[in-house]
Parts: C-alpha cells; sequence; structure tokens
C-alpha cells in the first residue's frame, strides 16, 4: 500500500536517529483510529549519543512502538507514544569526560530553583 510506505518513509525521518531502518512491513496502520504500530525494532548504537549518558548502547530492541495520533486535533491534543519490552544491552562509556564547568552549572541550576520555590513558598504564606 502507497499509504504504509509514505507513513514509514516519515517515521524514518523522525526516528531514523535511534532505530534501524524500519520497513513497512513493521508497520501497522489504523487510520481512522489514530493507531500506528511499529513491531521489532532496532535499536542503533548512537542513539543515546547526545545525551551524555556514562554508557553505550551495544544492542538493544523495542517490541512495539504504538502512537496514537489525534488526527482531528493535531494541535490541541498530544500524541502518545506507548514502548512495550524495551530490552538494552549497555557497556561503560569510557569516552566520556568530566566536565567540571559542566557540573557546576549544574549545581548551580539546582540551587536556583530550590531558592525560587523557597522565595514563591514565601510569598504565598505572607498573602495568607
Amino acid at each position: 500500500m502507497v499509504l504504509e510506505s509514505v507513513v514509514a518513509d516519515l517515521l524514518n525521518r523522525f526516528l531514523g536517529d535511534y532505530v534501524e531502518n524500519l520497513n513497512k512491513s513493521q508497520l501497522k496502520l489504523g487510520i481512522w483510529g489514530g493507531n500506528v504500530a511499529l513491531d521489532n525494532l532496532q535499536i542503533k548504537e548512537n542513539a543515546l549519543s547526545e545525551l551524555d549518558v556514562p554508557f553505550k548502547v551495544k544492542a538493544g530492541q523495542i517490541d512495539k512502538l504504538t502512537l496514537k495520533i489525534p488526527w482531528k486535533n493535531l494541535y490541541g491534543e498530544a500524541v502518545i507514544a506507548t514502548l512495550e519490552g524495551l530490552y538494552l544491552l549497555v557497556v561503560p562509556g569510557a569516552s566520556i569526560k568530566y566536565d567540571a564547568e559542566k557540573e557546576e552549572k549544574s549545581l548551580q541550576d539546582i540551587k536556583q530553583k530550590e531558592l525560587s520555590r523557597i522565595e514563591e513558598a514565601l510569598q504565598k504564606a505572607a498573602e495568607k
């Protein structure tokens, strides 16, 4: 079906950084219900490389990815993605280096958020 190949190409564009090339045999469409189901997706080894996590993905698989698309209200409702059966084989990442500047900025952000929360609580208490 032409529609399945168009949807598969579109999903490859958005999911291509994370999963190996999916094809239309993995795709099940329920157009009017808004359901798109993908089965047996292979996760790429570099899928989590942008997140600066201290490990690397060696192998991975998603048994089923279901997308619930609200066709009647695309801008007003959220697209819901559900993963079933996420399996990852990870190994320690030796290439990730400690960045003291990034760590300090993260700690400062946490402190700022805590101070803002305390100030808001004090203002609410003063208003009562």
